[in-house]
């Protein structure tokens, strides 16, 4: 009976990861409920669950799930409409130009995607795939990350950045891969990025967003070719640590919570708030500027995940936007799951 047990959540396990890895980039919009009755959703909740292993800080591991309605699918309707008309104003006769957004509540489920297939040019927001590359190297040969390299000279010229680092790599000096991922997540230092991009094949890096269904640059689209659903699921997978093994999800996540930028997601929530993300900015020859913010807050026993992109002609609107949108999100997230 034992063995039958083990062999039955087993299979269970294994469905879930088919319904999950199918499901990357789709989703139900909670406005598709909205004529769902009180009654109905009372008996859907108990159809709708997921068991997770537990036991890290920064990751929950998927192991077994349930489809159905998600519980507080209604009352998220509201931050749906509300973060919707907030876009809408500020992208009216403004300098402000688009604005996108996908939410998504990790415990249940419910989401809903605001301009979400736009597309962007993500930028820094590329350094998670270089980062998952490395350590998906490193679950074959964990020395990969003690492999020593001399900061000589830049690989490529080195992009200027708005919001520089102030412990930017130094020439002359050597460091190991992993010192160079830390630089590269959480000073998103485009000097690290450079280093580790010339050790390891290209195709490794591909790899990456290839298995995750993500879009990469082609001669059509070398700028704007990627959108908030498809960066999302980075987040998702590195969460549920069905992509890299638990250790390295769990590492990876670490470092993405200790990120130098401040002006975006984490602004205007509480100090005690952990929020694992990633930013990435661009100008344009155009004029036109981008700044984005795609990441998970860990709301006490119900994170989150949060990815906003932004683009306007006047740069310094951009973080404002990304501040306000984060902190009604997590102002009502907060109303409801107090």
């Amino acid at each position: 009976m034992v063995f039958l047990k083990k062999i039955l959540k087993n299979i269970t396990f294994y469905l879930c990861l088919i319904i999950f890895l199918f499901g990357i980039g789709a989703g139900f919009f909670v406005s598709s409920y909205q004529k769902n009755t009180q009654s109905q959703q009372a008996s859907n909740a108990s159809d709708n669950s997921e068991f997770h292993s537990g036991g890290y800080r920064l990751i929950n591991p998927l192991y077994e799930c349930s489809t159905g309605q998600s519980y507080g699918i209604v009352k998220l309707q509201d931050l749906e409409k509300n973060i919707s008309n907030y876009i809408t104003q500020v992208t009216v006769n403004n300098s402000v130009t688009r604005v996108a957004v996908i939410f998504r509540d990790l415990n249940t489920g419910p989401w809903f995607g605001i301009n979400e297939h736009d597309s962007f040019a993500p930028s820094s927001l590329l350094k998670t795939p270089v980062m998952m590359a490395y350590y998906q190297e490193a679950e074959v040969d964990p020395s990969i990350l003690s492999k020593k390299i001399a900061y000589i000279s830049d690989p490529y010229p080195v992009i200027k950045q708005d919001y520089a680092t102030e412990t930017s790599l130094q020439k002359g000096n050597t460091y190991t891969i992993e010192q160079l991922i830390e630089h590269m997540i959480i000073n998103s230092d485009n000097a690290a990025l450079g280093l580790l991009e010339a050790n390891i094949e290209e195709s490794k890096i591909d790899k990456i967003t290839l298995d995750l269904g993500i879009t990469t640059a082609t001669d059509a689209t070398p700028t704007d070719f990627m959108d908030v659903s498809e960066y999302s699921t980075l987040f998702r997978v590195l969460y549920y640590s069905t992509y890299l093994n638990r250790g390295y999800s769990e590492k990876a996540l670490s470092l993405l919570a200790q990120a130098e930028f401040k002006q975006g997601l984490v602004a205007q929530l509480p100090k005690n708030i952990t929020v694992a993300h990633k930013f990435g900015e661009r100008n344009l020859p155009d004029g036109t500027h981008q700044l984005h913010d795609c990441g998970i807050v860990y709301y006490p026993k119900r994170p989150y995940l949060l990815c906003i992109m932004t683009k306007g002609s006047n740069y310094n609107d951009l973080p404002t936007i990304i501040q306000q949108i984060s902190g009604e999100v997590y102002k009502e997230f907060s109303a409801i799951y107090h």
